[in-house]
């Protein structure tokens, strides 16, 4: 069976939830290894950026993509040009993202712009324990009443999913890190490189098996992503500047607000979207869950690469107004 031509691609359904579980419990692994208890307490040192941090991640965000999921279905099919299905799928993926705490990858761009690391890494290592509880109640609440068909969001499996794939590798890797000491470097390059290796062939599949027909959800797919990442990384600015954070502080809530973990949104697909869902009942609303599904996969791929691209920029233009400065 494995011989056949493009065995892969025909068989992706197959494979990818076991490929994505595996890809975010690699990244959980190496990000755990670069925490310890102190991390944990730095919060009390670094505690006006941290309430700040959470209260846009956890509050006023998730608000926010409630406000833009509305303003987008008043949008009509003639303007949109995207089917019914389509649309849903891309309301589904924004309301994902909305759901996300802060990727691992926020701490590099924080060091990159002379942010505070250590405001960075509490935000991220709590916000990832704390989705275990916020991230099923966010997503039923954004996008309970969007799910097409029979679908329906399975809240304790999310919980499950989050707190075996995403919390107990944390902890093991907090584990690993503090026997590996030193040596635990490679350990941390390694579990990053696999993960992105997974990520890789999880877009490669995707691909292969028609999932990311990018043409397809047109100058409204791209506007939309892009505009509620820039907006929520606005959101995060105004509350910063509001608040009085220092540069550093604000630069870093910035960027761990905009920068999602996505790996985990990627798990999380295969849970929202399961192959049951997809197999049974009639033609017609397997085909309408099936499009639903491969718009949100393309928001969340989408939203993962400008994100990224969003907080370096901001990450670059401090390091450069500093430089001028010194």
């Amino acid at each position: 069976m494995f011989g056949e031509p493009f065995w892969f691609f025909t068989h992706y359904g197959e494979v990818e939830r076991g490929l994505s579980s595996l890809m975010i419990s690699c990244a959980m692994l190496g990000m755990g290894a670069t925490l310890s208890l102190r991390d944990f307490a730095r919060v009390f040192v670094v505690w006006r950026g941290f309430a700040v941090g959470m209260l846009v991640q956890i509050v006023l965000v998730p608000v926010f993509a409630g406000i833009f999921i509305s303003l987008l279905a008043l949008i009509p099919q003639e303007t949109s040009g995207l089917a019914p299905a389509d649309m849903t799928g891309i309301v589904l993926g924004i309301a994902l993202m909305a759901a996300m705490p802060g990727g691992s990858s926020s701490n590099l761009l924080a060091f990159i712009g002379n942010g505070n690391v250590a405001l960075s890494v509490a935000l991220t290592a709590i916000t990832t324990f704390v989705c275990l509880v916020t991230t099923p109640i966010v997503i039923e609440l954004l996008i309970a009443f969007q799910i097409p068909g029979k679908l329906e969001i399975d809240a304790l499996q999310i919980v499950l999913d989050i707190a075996l794939f995403l919390i107990a590798p944390v902890l093991i890797g907090m584990g690993v890190g503090s026997i590996l000491k030193e040596r635990r470097r490679r350990f941390i390059s390694f579990m990053v490189r696999l993960s992105l290796a997974l990520l890789g062939l999880i877009i490669v599949g995707s691909l292969g098996a028609g999932r990311l027909d990018l043409p397809r959800y047109g100058w409204l797919g791209i506007a939309a992503v892009t505009g509620f990442c820039l907006m929520i990384q606005q959101l995060a600015v105004v509350t910063s500047r509001v608040s009085k954070l220092k540069g550093h502080d604000s630069l870093t809530v910035i960027i761990e607000v905009t920068v999602k973990n996505v790996l985990l949104a990627v798990l999380l697909l295969t849970t929202m979207f399961p192959r049951e869902a997809l197999s049974g009942g009639d033609p017609a609303g397997r085909a309408v869950i099936e499009a639903a599904r491969n718009g949100c996969t393309y928001v969340v791929l989408l939203y993962g690469g400008i994100s990224l691209a969003a907080g370096a920029i901001s990450a670059l233009q401090r390091r450069k107004r500093l430089a001028r400065a010194a």
